[in-house]
């Protein structure tokens, strides 16, 4: 029997559940139910929103993934064009393009426009999965709406060239597809000619296709959270090699290069990969000689929903009277999204409609099913998205990363609640992120640690672990257990010397830079701030602008922990070398902070 989230033939509510699970209502209460909440959105905004642009022009911005941006940026050409009045405002919106993955990593109240790009009033991204994981971290849960309505579907599904698709049958799975098929050879299905099984996976810290399958493949028993057991399934999936894309698009390309050669080598490419249907419908169009069939997966789907949001921003510092506004214009604008033309748009693109119903281009001819013939997975938990993206990234990706702890007198204050200091709660966290990087043995650690006269010989820094491979032999054990041992003895001396450090061990990482890795400086505080560096904050942040080298970036990533920290100071460092700054207020959010900080791959703007 379906259970809580399995809800028969229904979608989830788009009403924000984070900590807990909800029962999905039939298509037709749905259907119904979106009927009532546009009625709503008329009634509420009759007040507000007016036909004659009168008053002050005030711009709203949207921040749309690129598989969409063109789609909304022309729904808000003719919002634009019929002049509509808001709050007694001139209404206008603009919309930026910004990948799904990179606002997820960014929406905070810290939110930097010189970094981060424009401040968006509202936000579409290809899957609330990128919400969720957004919403991992507390103050960016705090700035997510309740209703987060969706504009179009479209299913994660397994790709597959149609010839083996049809030797496969109707009957995989994500976990199959990790546990059972990597790996393997095709002649268990009768086709010794076509040689390996070679499943290709989409990185789930860039990729919405990635980011389902991952997830899917992890939660074995299908319930929304995912064990540390369920995500060993990952280290199998790395351990059998499958080929690793930053997302479909990369795969769609060499398919099509093979297609030129014909069907042998389109099908000496590969197996299977993880795709949204869109994906397989907009290939296909293109009539190549091997098409591609979409495979909806036994073990239930997913859908890239592509839900709207009104950022919430009366946490942060900006006015809040003007923001009022803004965010007045960005719900106003979600009626022309939600209307007749841009379901249409949507669903001329390849895209089902918000309740699923497919447009013209959704047909068996393109390889993808009218009506999707699997049950909705459960809603996946924040922490199990994140912390399943945070594991992919470590073990298949080689890091080069210097760790450097604040010991200063405020690392070793109490935390209320906890019995630990939040030096003591910092460096278990920062422990249990270094243990995900074992299965990657190119990937290179170290940890230092600063204050003033750190270790009694006057320096402000000090090396407790030099940068090296995370499972060479140091000092009679492995480097990540030697770092866990560092981390246990901590102390907290002194006055904080950020600067100092910061300058120090960007130097470090620049000197060992490593081509093939992803090269970068973690600094986790309870301060932020500096009293006794000899180094000043200007002159810091200008040397760190003279060494940036944009062939050979090593961003400076800040992690601030406490209600109190220098946010200020950590973002002018984060800034001058193309790094973020993350604030983790509250024990309970060190943790997940931190494996963003370390394992996103988005980058900030340039």
């Amino acid at each position: 029997m379906p259970r809580g989230n399995h809800a028969i033939g229904g979608l989830r509510s788009h009403r924000r559940r984070f900590g807990s699970r909800l029962i999905v209502a039939p298509w037709i209460i749905i259907t119904v139910a979106a009927v009532l909440v546009l009625a709503g959105l008329t009634v509420t905004y009759v007040h507000l929103v007016t036909r004659g642009c009168s008053g002050t022009t005030v711009t709203a911005t949207v921040l749309a993934d690129q598989s969409v941006q063109s789609i909304v940026d022309k729904q808000a050409a003719a919002y634009n064009a019929d002049q509509q009045s808001v709050d007694g405002h001139c209404a206008r919106i603009d919309v930026q393009q910004k990948d799904s993955a990179s606002v997820a990593a960014a929406l905070a109240p810290s939110w930097n426009p010189r970094t981060d790009g424009p401040r968006p009033d509202a936000w579409v991204p290809e899957s609330s999965l990128w919400v969720r994981m957004a919403a991992s971290r507390q103050d960016a849960a705090a700035m997510l709406p309740e209703r987060q309505p969706s504009l179009a579907r479209s299913p994660a599904v397994i790709a597959m060239p149609a010839p083996m698709a049809k030797a496969l049958g109707p009957v995989a799975s994500w976990h199959d597809l990790a546990t059972r098929y990597a790996g393997k050879r095709w002649v268990m299905f009768g086709h010794a000619d076509w040689d390996a099984f070679k499943v290709a996976v989409t990185d789930p810290t860039v990729s919405t296709a990635g980011l389902h399958a991952m997830t899917a493949m992890a939660d074995a028993n299908n319930d929304g959270d995912i064990t540390d057991s369920e995500r060993r399934t990952l280290n199998q999936l790395w351990q059998y090699k499958a080929e690793v894309e930053s997302g479909p698009d990369r795969i769609l390309q060499r398919l099509s290069v093979a297609d030129a050669d014909g069907p042998a080598a389109v099908l000496r490419t590969v197996s299977a990969f993880p795709a949204l249907e869109r994906d397989v419908v907009s290939y296909n169009e293109e009539g190549p000689r091997v098409g591609l069939t979409a495979v909806y997966p036994k073990d239930g789907s997913s859908d890239a929903d592509f839900p709207y949001l009104v950022v919430n921003w009366s946490g942060a510092p900006v006015d809040g009277a003007a923001q009022r506004v803004r965010s007045d214009v960005a719900r106003a604008f979600l009626a022309r999204l939600r209307g007749t033309a841009a379901r249409a748009a949507f669903q001329d693109a390849g895209y089902r409609d918000a309740n699923r119903k497919p447009g013209p281009a959704v047909t068996a001819a393109n390889g993808v099913a009218r009506t999707v013939p699997t049950m909705p997975r459960a809603v996946m938990t924040p922490a199990s998205i994140s912390q399943t993206a945070s594991v992919w990234a470590a073990i298949s990706r080689e890091s080069n990363v210097l760790v450097v702890m604040d010991v200063s007198a405020a690392m070793g204050k109490q935390v209320p609640g906890t019995g630990r200091t939040g030096l003591q709660l910092a460096a278990s966290a920062t422990g249990a992120a270094v243990n995900l990087m074992t299965p990657q043995p190119d990937t290179r650690v170290g940890l230092w640690d600063y204050a003033e006269n750190v270790n009694g010989n006057g320096d402000n820094q000090e090396e407790l672990v030099p940068l090296g491979k995370i499972n060479d032999t140091y000092q009679g054990s492995t480097r990540a257990v030697a770092v866990n041992d560092a981390l246990d003895h901590l102390s907290a001396v002194g006055k904080p010397t950020l600067f100092d450090a910061a300058l120090a061990a960007y130097r470090t990482v620049r000197a060992h830079y490593r081509p093939s890795a992803i090269n970068q400086v973690v600094i986790i505080t309870g301060d932020g701030g500096d009293s006794a560096s000899k180094t000043r904050g200007a002159e810091l942040t200008a040397q760190l602008a003279d060494l940036a080298d944009r062939k050979h970036p090593v961003p400076i990533v800040t992690v601030g922990y406490g209600a109190h920290v220098d946010l200020d100071s950590l973002q002018a460092i984060s800034q001058a070398t193309g790094g973020r700054t993350y604030q983790a207020t509250s024990p309970t959010q060190i943790s997940s902070v931190l494996l963003t900080a370390l394992f996103s791959r988005a980058p900030a703007a340039a």
